[in-house]
């Protein structure tokens, strides 16, 4: 995302002040390095509303028992109460398991992901039970590293929008997204750096 930087803060200059000063601050943030795409969703899902320190011990757990680079027979051959004896719910090991079948034998269903349209990602992504269009988006964001994605349901943006121009919190979903049109086609930037901002207040 740090190639895009110098764009994303020329087009800011001419279109918002806020932001454009706020990424000026920030500088160019840098994506971590992922895994492969099937444990990325299952990281993901993990993840799901949790705060991040519990969400990374818990992974941590995960990966210990199955296996540093798991493959999706490893999540399908452990026993449901294994994996709640590391901290998963019901319902999460229901998904990663979900996620495992949909990945199919080493990950082969998913070696094409990278190819495809964003809307195209979210389709396939969505339509595995567990996996919802904000996991997804997510998926989009870090494992693939699109540069024009937002998450108009994720609270965090919200939040952080909302402080920095005094918008109303409770707004619907379409308030948002519209508000991020303006960042196009840098949505992802955008997103960055008001979490960031979200973090640092």
């Amino acid at each position: 995302m740090e190639r895009y930087h110098k764009q994303f803060l020329s087009q800011l200059s001419g279109t918002d002040k806020i932001l454009h000063t706020i990424v000026k601050q920030q500088g160019p943030i840098l994506l971590p390095s992922t895994d492969s795409p099937f444990r990325h969703l299952i990281r993901i899902i993990v993840g799901q509303q949790l705060n991040t320190k519990v969400a990374t011990t818990i992974y941590k757990r995960v990966e210990n028992h199955v296996g540093i680079g798991y493959l999706p027979a490893d999540i399908l051959e452990t026993k449901d109460e294994d994996f709640r004896a590391l901290g998963l719910s019901k319902s999460k090991i229901t998904y990663i398991k979900a996620v495992a079948d949909a990945a199919g034998f080493e990950e082969k269903n998913f070696e094409d992901l990278e190819k495809l349209s964003d809307e195209d990602v979210l389709k396939q992504l969505i339509a595995i039970h567990g996996i919802g269009k904000w996991s997804a988006q997510m998926f989009l964001m870090f494992q693939l590293k699109r540069p024009d994605v937002f998450a108009p349901g994720d609270f965090g943006l919200r939040k952080s929008i909302s402080i920095l121009y005094g918008y109303n919190i409770e707004e619907k979903e379409q308030f948002w997204g519209e508000i991020a049109l303006d960042w196009c086609p840098y949505r992802t930037l955008a997103s960055l750096h008001l979490w960031k901002y979200l973090d640092e207040k």
